[in-house]
């Protein structure tokens, strides 16, 4: 894991990584504290970028990838920084030098077998949960049980957290869905059979249907083709000066593999800095003590206080209408319902939205206000800072250490350009 941020005020933009990994199987655990996250984009521009969460791309490191970039874009510039991210990210999709079509067709099987493997283990653990509730025995329900997972997991595709759609990404052309069932029609019906085979060798009665088998085509077409990275995606973070632009910008992408000539990406994050605008702060991968300092509260204590805060309304208020004398039932319960429905939700989110505004004006403001004036040495020593205390957390914690090592630090400016500094962990 890792942990990057970003800060820009009208003068500069910080960028700053740690540079530890941590790589583990099924018996290890193994973190290093040396590994580069932060590079320029191309020599002599006022452009850097920085990458986390999977150090490669179809089994090629990023370093070796945004070198190759470099050496093909030298002298190469452009009028913003949106062209920049978009030029890197047109080296990754019709490049079949850095990407020949077997490699693809080799990580494209690994990826879908990564995702059933997934499938598999859900399964795995839906029939352990049956077992504990004992409702049956499992061989009678092996079926209902895998159909489940399988719905479950198509869902995932079909429908955002909050049940809005999940569309097609922008990404891949109209018809994408369609040419990969085409082309990889026989590799996916294999990965299906090999998934299924291994499933029946601890559940012989299972049978999957048509039906089913199609729904497990859908997820394998999805994965590639939604706006979902449930996968092993990397974030790519592009910050810095366009030849036109006045103020710096960010921009940052999740990735994740190339398929049929197409890298699999969306636009994650933009901001653009302008005359009349803040500074921005923006965090990359770990960012929980990050977001503490700017706001002056955990998230996590924050979402207890909302629950305990919740079950401490509902008590007081089930204990005063069970009080109130002289009411029936009914009464009673048409009192608590209207009370639920309306009194109890406004005054949460009027407690909850006064705890906010105070955050905002005593701890988020005046650090912004700080970070809208620093000059660029300051602003790099404070995008340093802000990565020293997760990694802090962690030292003084009962956890493994994934955030540590050397902080690199960018700090661009559209006069001055790129400068590099790496700052030495806390000891």
């Amino acid at each position: 894991m890792t942990s990057e941020v970003v800060l820009m005020n009208r003068s500069a933009v910080a960028m700053a990584a740690d540079s530890a990994v941590t790589i583990s199987g099924a018996n290890y655990l193994k973190t290093y504290q040396s590994v580069d996250k932060l590079f320029p984009l191309i020599d002599g521009q006022p452009v850097a970028v920085m990458i986390y969460n999977n150090a490669e791309i179809m089994s090629i490191p990023w370093e070796t990838v945004i070198s190759l970039y470099r050496e093909q874009a030298a002298g190469r510039s452009f009028d913003t920084l949106e062209g920049y991210a978009q030029d890197f990210m047109g080296f990754l999709s019709g490049n079949p030098e850095l990407f020949p079509a077997d490699h693809q067709d080799t990580e494209f099987f690994k990826h879908i077998a990564v995702v059933f493997t997934i499938l598999a283990q859900d399964f795995d653990y839906q029939v352990e949960k049956f077992k504990e509730a004992k409702a049956g025995r499992v061989r009678d329900h092996v079926n209902s049980i895998f159909e489940f997972v399988v719905d479950q997991l198509l869902g995932d595709y079909d429908k955002n957290i909050d049940d809005s759609p999940r569309g097609e990404l922008d990404c891949f052309p109209q018809g994408m869905a369609e040419q990969i069932r085409r082309r990889y029609k026989t590799e996916i019906n294999d990965l299906i059979d090999s998934l299924l085979a291994s499933l029946k060798q601890e559940h012989p009665t299972l049978t999957v249907s048509d039906t089913i088998r199609g729904r497990l085509i859908d997820i394998a077409v999805f994965s590639v083709t939604r706006d979902a990275f449930f996968e092993h995606y990397t974030g790519v973070v592009f910050a810095g000066f366009g030849k036109q632009d006045k103020f710096p910008s960010m921009r940052s992408y999740l990735t994740s593999s190339v398929v049929l000539g197409l890298l699999k990406c969306r636009q994650d994050r933009a901001a653009d800095m302008k005359a009349d605008t803040g500074p921005v702060v923006q965090p990359f991968a770990q960012d929980r003590m990050i977001r503490t300092f700017l706001t002056g509260m955990d998230a996590y204590l924050r979402h207890f206080m909302f629950g305990e805060t919740l079950k401490l309304s509902v008590n007081l208020a089930t204990d005063l209408i069970g009080r109130a004398p002289g009411l029936s039932d009914e009464q009673r319960q048409t009192l608590w319902q209207d009370y639920s429905e309306n009194n109890l939700g406004h005054a949460l989110r009027e407690f909850f939205g006064a705890i906010d505004h105070y955050q905002h004006m005593v701890h988020t403001l005046p650090i912004y206000r700080a970070i809208q004036t620093l000059p660029k040495k300051e602003l790099g020593e404070t995008a340093a800072s802000l990565i020293k205390l997760n990694s802090f957390q962690q030292k003084v914690m009962n956890s493994i250490e994934t955030v540590g090592g050397p902080i690199d630090v960018a700090v661009i400016t559209r006069n001055g350009g790129l400068e590099w500094r790496k700052e030495k962990p806390e000891m």
